[in-house]
């Protein structure tokens, strides 16, 4: 979609929550960490939810996004040549364009005996991940709300 706005002048914004769900269903998913003792994976993404826009004024692009994010990962727990499966649901509530990756706040659900290796070692990988969505969405979106002159 090219619209007419001569040198860019006007606002022009899109809306890109529907391809901010696809994005994060392609990139998450799969995401796997593992050490001696744990292998994760986060199986599916739950949630996207929130707004997203890529907007345009006076030739500047910009993205404004607030997002909630929500992915189920299992964890297979390996101890005495025993492996126990368990399910744990990440959010993270607030994925905001202004947020540094220091301030990604993860809430995580599920078995508490094992929460913290699972903070411990998959939430690096989504931040990692998550960090790189404000570039993907600008370079997806940029030419839709500038004009072609």
């Amino acid at each position: 979609m090219v619209v007419h706005n001569p040198n860019n002048w006007h606002w022009v914004e899109k809306n890109c929550l529907p391809w901010a769900k696809s994005y994060f269903q392609e990139v998450l998913p799969n995401t796997t960490q593992k050490n001696e003792v744990y292998e994760i994976v986060v199986t599916s993404v739950d949630l996207v939810d929130g707004d997203c826009d890529v907007t345009q004024r006076k030739g500047v692009t910009k993205c404004i996004f607030d997002l909630k994010i929500q992915v189920s990962a299992t964890a297979k727990v390996n101890r005495d040549s025993e492996v126990e499966e368990i399910t744990y649901t990440v959010t993270l509530p607030e994925l905001v364009h202004d947020q540094d990756e220091d301030e990604y706040e993860y809430v995580i659900e599920g078995d508490l005996n094992h929460k913290s290796q699972i903070r411990k070692l998959l939430t690096p990988s989504l931040t990692e991940k998550l960090s790189k969505f404000q570039q993907a969405l600008i370079d997806a979106h940029t030419q839709d709300v500038q004009h072609s002159t």
